[in-house]
């Protein structure tokens, strides 16, 4: 067993604990079937959380998770409260049992300890992983985390290399995109209201480079695509050795789903055609049969919706100096008469109020994004 901490955006915990939850079955064990191993305790920490497991299933949270930023690997924890002691510790790092490469970058964080001057720190690190055999440099393919707290350090080992976040579809963006993990948010909501994707047609009326129909669509498919930091530890499981692994997963369901989505600035919908390319090849299992129409949503026509599937709207509507007032909720409204619209998600700034006709606020996730309030507001009929 060992001990991981899977990273999220502050107050996205609550969602990433119900997300570990529905996907962990879905992992795959030793033997190549799904895992018979329990759900362990999940532990609520700011801005993540932390589960004791096997490591081969420690390690393909990363394939699975779309609300994670890393999942991080405990690999060494000690009192610090003397740079001496802290170096003497980072030269008995066991990094030998999961890498070859002798250069490593290091991120060092602190608080509330005797021990928080990051240059005495660093220079404490250099030497003591100097004298277990590795360099340190501002940027290697393996990366530790060193977190200082109340005199007590723990030494992490990132498991993701890139940030989870990039999907690697995502490369054509407008202005002010939005983050994977805000929009794989958002479809989680359709997963929490059993909507199925296979009976209903998704419709962004502010759409811009796609993430949300992307996310939306991709929900629940891992992400094998991504050359994540684990695949090249000397420890990984032999079974992920194989070319063919990802045949493995033989469980994983395909899924498909229809979308529209309307933007009036022809070069968002241009990257979002280059981006709908990508996002096939990265998750071959999800078939996103998408139309799009460079309009205003105000004034698209019935017959531009064309659908005889319920719909359920799905945006991130552009404000403030981008969007004249009032015509996000005029939008909205004016969809809401052109299709059988069963129901919305709305991520939208607190100042920024939405409302529908026949639909009625569900719940509501008070977010923030940059440093901006955000609400996360679903509404059903």
């Amino acid at each position: 067993m060992a001990s991981f901490f899977v990273s999220c955006p502050l107050n996205f915990e609550p969602q990433l604990v119900i997300e570990l939850k529905s996907f962990w079955h879905e992992m795959m064990d030793l033997d190549g079937q799904p895992t018979r191993e329990a759900l362990p305790e999940l532990v609520t920490h700011p801005g993540g959380i932390e589960l004791k497991c096997s490591d081969h299933l420690g390690y393909q949270i990363n394939f699975f998770s779309k609300l994670a930023l890393r999942v991080l690997i405990r690999i060494h924890k000690f009192p610090a409260r003397y740079y001496d002691q802290f170096e003497k510790e980072m030269k008995a790092l066991p990094l030998a049992k999961w890498i070859d490469d002798k250069t490593i970058s290091i991120k060092i964080e602190t608080s509330k300890s005797r021990l928080n001057h990051e240059r005495n720190l660093t220079e404490a690190a250099t030497k003591g992983l100097a004298g277990a055999g590795f360099k340190l440099i501002d940027k290697a393919g393996h990366r530790l985390f060193v977190r200082i707290v109340k005199d007590n350090a723990v030494i992490s080992l990132d498991t993701s290399g890139e940030h989870l976040h990039k999907r690697g579809y995502a490369i054509f963006r407008g202005d002010a995109p939005l983050r994977e993990n805000l929009a794989a948010l958002m479809a989680q909501q359709l997963e929490l209201n059993k909507v199925d994707l296979n009976y209903i047609t998704l419709i962004d009326p502010f759409v811009g480079s796609g993430t949300t129909l992307f996310e939306a669509a991709s929900f629940q498919i891992p992400n094998f695509k991504r050359n994540y930091a684990w695949l090249n530890f000397k420890n990984k499981p032999k079974i992920f050795n194989s070319e063919s692994w990802v045949k493995n997963f033989r469980w994983i369901q395909n899924k498909e789903s229809d979308a529209l989505g309307i933007d009036i600035d022809q070069d968002a919908l241009e990257n979002l055609h280059e981006n709908h390319k990508l996002f096939a090849e990265t998750f071959p299992q999800a078939r996103l049969n998408l139309r799009t129409l460079n309009d205003d949503s105000v004034v698209v026509q019935e017959n531009d919706i064309q659908t005889k599937k319920p719909c359920w709207i799905i945006s991130n509507p552009p404000y403030g100096v981008r969007l004249r007032q009032g015509s996000v909720a005029e939008a909205f409204g004016h969809v809401e008469k052109l299709c059988d619209l069963q129901g919305a998600i709305i991520m939208h700034p607190d100042s920024l109020p939405i409302a529908f006709n026949k639909l009625r606020q569900s719940s509501q996730l008070d977010l923030s994004n940059q440093g901006l309030k955000i609400n996360l507001s679903v509404f059903t009929r």
